[in-house]
């Protein structure tokens, strides 16, 4: 139990909202370099976030997890996630699911986390309880679809997006035999890791299993694959009176032990749950960081003082969130106000209005319930101390559990994030501030004096920190830094916000401030080469291939200068048997260097099933510079074992063979060939917001940064390019004369083009030339009243985008329109369920009217407005229900 909420602290730690805990406050110069806690503080600053839910298909899970706990945990995860992104303006993270057995299988394509989006989510969760009759639990194969579905979602920009896998099985690694030719076809074919191994007999298949093993953790292998691309991976073992040492293989994937070489940072975590209850008080406990759960004594029969936990709210909290657990069935839970009212918490209820709050809860279990306390407004008879009370039927030794979260609404952020950071140059200046939960500034004044800011800048080696413990006066004030020695390349802002509330009362009745979650953010930045130097990206992917053919791509060179390839390369990834790769330039020296961008070529050596990834050096200089300067280049390529040639050649033959049909299959053919997507990259961005007849979110402009783009590079596979959370699949027409075309795969009915929008189906579809082109996406849940996604597609160096984007603002009202017309009406959103069944659970975030003029804000100083009774708080504000991640 405690090793399971070991790892659950840190998750949602890491990734729900901004609680206020009874915790040691941690030190303001400790820079967190737990796995989860990276992810959060990715998402938090406004990174992209991808959550893979991957999960165990296998018959065995019937009773290993019987009571499906791994899907009443992951629709609670959501769910809370989901109310956390909504309450971020900046946050963005969509999730996909996928099941494994001997294969692996998608089953919810990448989809926005949003509580519109929950319904659809958590149907798929629902889902999983019945799929349970997989033959094999072939970890190879779950890993390797993992990384084809990441590698996709991270991008080729300065490190803003943020991955994570979340894992569920129940140990072991397990490859059947197969019988007969037939069963090796109806279970997917030969391994990929063992593809001469016909796994006939017992011992074939143990051998196959073991290559699968040796190939996840081998030097340069999936775990090392995975973590050269920063993919965080959470492991939960479905452990029932299983041996430990069952789950040594999934637990050295996840954190590293005995298993590949990259194990700083900490790749991820891992550990093991035996039922429903545990897991979800277990995830609900990762709230309360570096402590347990509290436990509490039962009544008996009636309401007591030593049943009771108490807990003391003030004007600085607006929402308490927690869950309770009763040591036996038939126990029943109640809450009891500041003022001694009691409400009852029943099997058939679901919610009460009690003086100062609305009360809300969901039995989970039979032992298990959610709650959520909301404050009315700025009532007075909110503040006060408050109670949870256990009453069971009988006298019992075992003590009731529960965890309860305190939320508040404030973050830091970092308000000048467009100021150029030049190595070399003199110092410079960052502004930092504090918002609230509508991105509105918040004075530090009106805080507590027990409020600190702490700031560090992240990159190569060590944490350098820029400020520490910034007391409220300071926090505003323009933060120096300096550059002089800082090399070109990608890094990132940490800012960890620590805040203790005033105290309550006075004299012997005084209750102590409650400390608030430090509230830890990472914002993306980019130190440029100095000023005479030109500028190259910090990351190119040479895209996927199925053959051991070199790719060659050309990284753009920006600015007056010169480039070439120098210095060791470096490979941290590559597919079973391709140690030997090279990378390759015809620029090698500075008298050879390039001046218009810089030539690789990236030979694999022999075809494989993996990702070949790895880092090497690239040197500038300038005509007015007397000494070159060295930057790093991250690169990748996505490698796959083509599929059976003689199968496809043959169909073609017999196709092209039949008479009169041999000058219209030659046609076809061609078209088939020439149905690709043409120039050397894309590069795509998105937007998002409302958009009615008259108004949309893009009339005031669009706010399309060329830096934070994602580009695709087309090499090896110019049919099918992953980008900017599309997929775009080119198409040749079936139609002798139809010219060839792309449809972009997305959620929701789309269109594409320039100013004459067409789609194929809901799919929009655009001229196999994307460049120069967009599209407009609705929300598959909401297509009338919610928000829509704007893509646009240009190619290096964004040429012609200002007349794209002009283009977006005169035709997006025609083109929604016409993606709405004959569509149904919004169905009514359910009250919010956080187990997407059952009574109707806390509600989400209030809707705000995307449209207020001015927008909609909240109340006048909101941390202020003491109550009568107690000294004033100037820390009082209504909740925004937590930073999130």
């Amino acid at each position: 139990m405690r090793r399971l909420r070991a790892l659950l602290v840190a998750l949602f730690a890491a990734v729900v909202l901004v609680p206020l805990v009874s915790a040691p406050q941690a030190a303001a110069d400790e820079v967190g370099d737990s796995p989860l806690e990276r992810f959060g503080a990715c998402v938090r600053g406004g990174g992209q976030g991808s959550v893979l839910m991957l999960f165990d298909r296998s018959t065995s899970v019937r009773e290993t997890d019987p009571s499906n706990a791994r899907v009443t945990a992951a629709k609670y995860l959501v769910n809370q996630l989901a109310a956390s992104m909504d309450a971020l303006p900046e946050a963005n993270t969509d999730v996909a699911i996928a099941g494994f057995d001997h294969v692996y299988e998608r089953s919810l394509d990448w989809t926005p986390l949003t509580g519109s989006n929950v319904g659809t989510i958590t149907a798929d969760l629902d889902a999983y309880a019945d799929r349970s009759d997989g033959q094999e639990t072939d970890y190879w194969n779950a890993v390797d679809g993992a990384r084809q579905e990441l590698a996709g979602r991270v991008s080729t920009g300065e490190g803003q997006d943020c991955a994570l896998m979340i894992w569920f099985s129940d140990g072991e690694y397990v490859v059947t035999r197969r019988i007969n030719d037939q069963r090796i076809e109806d279970w997917g074919g030969l391994k990929p890791y063992a593809p001469d191994n016909q796994m006939r007999t017992p011992e074939e298949a143990a051998a196959a299993r073991d290559a699968g093993a040796q190939d996840l953790c081998r030097p340069g292998g999936s775990a090392d694959q995975l973590r050269s691309m920063d993919i965080v991976t959470l492991g939960i073992g479905l452990a029932v009176d299983l041996d430990p040492a069952t789950f040594d293989l999934m637990r050295g994937f996840a954190t590293g032990e005995g298993c590949g070489d990259i194990t700083e940072p900490p790749p991820g975590e891992f550990h093991m749950a035996t039922d429903v209850d545990e897991l979800l008080l277990a995830f609900d406990q990762v709230l309360h960081e570096g402590g347990d759960v509290e436990e509490t004594a039962v009544c008996v029969d009636t309401e007591c003082a030593e049943g009771t936990r108490t807990f003391v709210l003030d004007g600085s909290i607006g929402k308490v969130q927690g869950l309770a657990q009763a040591p036996v069935e038939g126990t029943r839970i109640l809450v009891r106000t500041r003022d001694g009212e009691i409400a009852e918490l029943t099997r058939d209820g679901t919610s009460a209005t009690l003086p100062g709050a609305e009360l809300e809860w969901q039995w989970l279990s039979e032992r298990t319930l959610s709650i959520e306390l909301t404050r009315d407004g700025q009532s007075e008879e909110w503040v006060g101390p408050w109670g949870l009370v256990f009453v069971a039927p009988s006298a019992t030794a075992d003590p009731a559990q529960s965890t309860l979260r305190l939320y508040g609404d404030i973050a830091p952020t970092w308000v000048n994030r467009d100021v150029t950071l030049r190595s070399g140059a003199g110092p410079a200046e960052l502004q930092l501030g504090l918002v609230d939960g509508e991105g509105n500034a918040i004075d530090p004044a009106t805080l507590s004096e027990q409020t600190f800011l702490s700031v560090a800048l992240l990159g190569p080696g060590d944490p350098q920190p820029l400020a520490t413990d910034l007391v409220r006066d300071d926090m505003t004030a323009p933060l120096p830094i300096t550059l002089a020695d800082l090399a070109p390349g990608p890094r990132q802002l940490w800012v960890s916000l620590d805040i203790t509330t005033s105290s309550w009362g006075t004299g012997a009745d005084a209750v102590e401030g409650t400390q608030l979650e430090p509230i830890r953010m990472t914002f993306p930045l980019t130190v440029l080469p100095p000023e005479e130097f030109p500028t190259i990206a910090s990351r190119v992917s040479f895209g996927e291939t199925e053959s051991a053919d070199p790719v060659t791509v050309t990284v753009p060179l920006e600015g007056d200068g010169c480039v070439w390839l120098g210095g060791e390369t470096r490979f941290t990834g590559y597919p079973q048997g391709l140690d030997a790769a090279t990378l390759t330039s015809p620029a090698t020296d500075e008298a050879n260097c390039s001046t218009t961008g810089l030539e690789l070529t990236l030979s694999p050596g022999d075809v494989g099933n993996g990702a070949l990834v790895g880092e090497t050096e690239v040197w500038l200089t300038s005509p007015s510079a007397a000494e070159p300067i060295a930057v790093s280049l991250d690169f990748d390529l996505q490698m796959r074992r083509p599929a059976s040639q003689p199968v496809l050649w043959g169909t073609l033959i017999g196709i092209t063979l039949l008479g009169i049909a041999i000058p219209v299959g030659i046609l076809y053919l061609t078209k088939y060939l020439t149905a690709k997507i043409p120039g050397t990259a894309v590069l795509a961005g998105r937007v998002t917001g409302p958009v009615d007849d008259t108004r949309a979110f893009t009339d005031g402009g669009i706010n399309i940064d060329v830096a934070q783009m994602q580009m695709a590079h087309l090499t090896g596979n110019r049919r099918r390019v992953d980008v900017a959370g599309t997929t775009l699949q080119a198409k040749m027409g079936l139609a002798l004369t139809e010219p060839g075309y792309v449809v972009v795969e997305q959620p929701g009915r789309a269109v594409g083009g320039r100013t004459a929008m067409t789609s194929k189906g809901d799919l929009a579809k655009l001229p196999l030339a994307v460049q120069g082109n967009w599209t407009v996406a609705l929300d598959p849940n909401a297509p009338h009243t919610g928000n829509v996604v704007v893509t646009v597609y240009t190619g290096p160096g964004a040429p012609g985008l200002d007349e794209l984007l002009d283009d977006v603002r005169a035709n997006i009202r025609d083109a929604v329109a016409g993606l709405r017309e004959g569509l149904p009406p919004d169905a009514q959103p359910p009250r919010h369920d956080p187990w997407g069944g059952g009574p109707a659970g806390p509600p989400g975030p209030a809707a705000r009217d995307p449209w207020a003029n001015p927008p909609q804000a909240p109340p006048s100083n909101p941390w202020s407005n003491p109550p009568p009774a107690p000294p004033p708080n100037p820390s009082q504000g209504p909740a925004r229900g937590g930073a999130g991640w």
